[in-house]
C-alpha cells in the first residue's frame, strides 16, 4: 500500500465513520476519542478498522505517546474536517462563521514566551466577542520548527512562536510578521560584571543560563561565540524563558533573552540589563496558518483577533 493512493467507492463508504475518524486525530488517544463521540473503546476501534479497509492505510500507528496518524491520514485530515465544519455548519443555520454563537475551541501552537506574552490578550479577545468559544494552547516541540503538518491537517489553527523567515516555509504555509525584539544581556542588579562595558570577551567568561529546545546544549549564541573562537560557560540550559529569568534573578547567571521579556521583569525581579556585545537576529515573533484556511471565516476571525492582542499587548513601542 506504501505509495499508492487506494481508491474509495464514496458510494460505498459509511461517512459516519469521519467523526469517529476526526476524534482520534484530535486526542490521539482511543478512550478519549471514544468518550467524544459516544462509543465505547471496542466500537471505536471496530469503526476505525473499517475505515482503515476502506482507504487501504493503517491510518493510525500505535506509539508510546499515543496514536499518530500515517502520512495517509494527515494528508486525509484537512479535507475531512473541512467537509465537516461545512457540513455542521449548514445543519445548524448558520452559513457564516458567528462568533457570537460560536462553540468552537481554537487550537494554537505557542512557546512560553509568546504565551507569556500574548496568551491573556487573545484569551480576552475571543471570549470577549464570544461567550463559547475557548483557546487551547500546545507548547511547540522546538524554539523555531515550524509545526506544518499539525497547521495542515487542521490540529492547529495557527502556530505563534519564533518561526523562520517566511522563504524557508512550505509551499502550504503562510506567515504574517506580529513584532520584532532586540535582543539584550540581564542579570541581577549588582552582578559585579555589569558595572562596566560587557566586552565579548567578558562575556563569554560569564557563567550563562539559556533557553534551548534541543537536546544538545547547544544554541544560537554559542555558534556566533564560536566563530569568534570564543565558548561560553553555559551552566542551565532550560526550555522556559521564564525559569532562565528567575535563575538569573538569584544568582550570578547572566542570560541573552528578547528585550520585551526583560524590560517586564526589570523592576520586579531587580535586574540589570545591558546591550548584546555580540550580533544576533532580531528575535522576530511569527503568525503561521495553512494555506486552506486562508479565507476560513473562522480563521479570518481569529487571526484578527490574535492581530487585536498584539497591538493591545504589544504595541507600539515593539510593532
Amino acid at each position: 500500500m506504501t505509495g499508492v493512493i487506494h481508491s474509495v467507492n464514496i458510494n460505498a463508504f459509511d461517512l459516519n465513520l469521519l467523526p469517529v475518524f476526526e476524534a482520534l486525530l484530535d486526542e490521539r488517544n482511543v478512550s478519549r476519542a471514544a468518550g467524544r463521540v459516544g462509543l465505547s473503546q471496542p466500537a471505536l476501534s471496530n469503526a476505525i478498522g473499517r475505515m482503515r479497509k476502506a482507504i487501504g492505510d493503517p491510518l493510525f500507528i500505535r506509539t508510546a505517546t499515543g496514536m499518530r496518524p500515517t502520512p495517509r491520514a494527515e494528508q486525509l485530515a484537512g479535507p475531512v474536517r473541512a467537509a465537516l465544519a461545512h457540513t455542521r455548519s449548514a445543519l445548524s443555520g448558520e452559513p457564516v462563521f458567528n462568533p457570537a454563537t460560536t462553540v468552537r475551541t481554537f487550537r494554537l501552537a505557542m512557546n512560553d514566551y509568546s504565551e507569556w506574552r500574548l496568551e491573556a490578550a487573545i484569551v480576552e479577545r475571543t471570549c470577549g466577542e464570544s461567550s463559547g468559544a475557548s483557546v487551547q494552547v500546545r507548547r511547540v516541540d522546538t524554539l523555531f520548527s515550524v509545526p506544518e503538518s499539525d497547521l495542515r491537517n487542521g490540529a492547529l489553527d495557527a502556530a505563534i512562536g519564533f518561526f523562520p523567515d517566511p522563504r524557508s516555509l512550505g509551499e502550504g504555509t503562510l506567515s504574517e510578521t506580529l513584532f520584532e525584539e532586540d535582543n539584550v544581556v540581564v542579570g541581577r542588579r549588582g552582578h559585579p560584571a555589569l558595572r562596566k562595558r560587557l566586552t565579548l570577551e567578558r562575556f563569554a567568561e560569564l557563567d550563562h543560563a539559556a533557553v534551548i529546545y534541543r537536546l544538545e546544549p547547544w544554541g544560537i549564541v554559542d555558534q556566533e561565540l564560536a566563530s569568534h573562537g570564543l565558548r561560553r560557560r553555559l551552566r542551565l540550559a532550560t526550555p522556559h524563558f521564564l525559569t532562565a529569568l528567575k535563575a538569573v534573578a538569584e544568582s550570578d547567571l547572566i542570560a541573552c533573552v528578547p528585550a520585551g521579556l526583560a524590560r517586564e521583569f526589570e523592576r520586579a525581579m531587580d535586574l540589570a540589563i545591558r546591550p548584546l556585545p555580540l550580533s544576533l537576529p532580531r528575535f522576530v515573533t511569527r503568525m503561521l496558518w495553512a494555506h486552506q484556511w486562508q479565507n476560513d471565516p473562522a480563521h479570518v476571525w481569529l487571526r484578527g483577533q490574535i492581530r487585536e492582542a498584539v497591538t493591545t499587548r504589544v504595541c507600539p513601542s515593539a510593532r
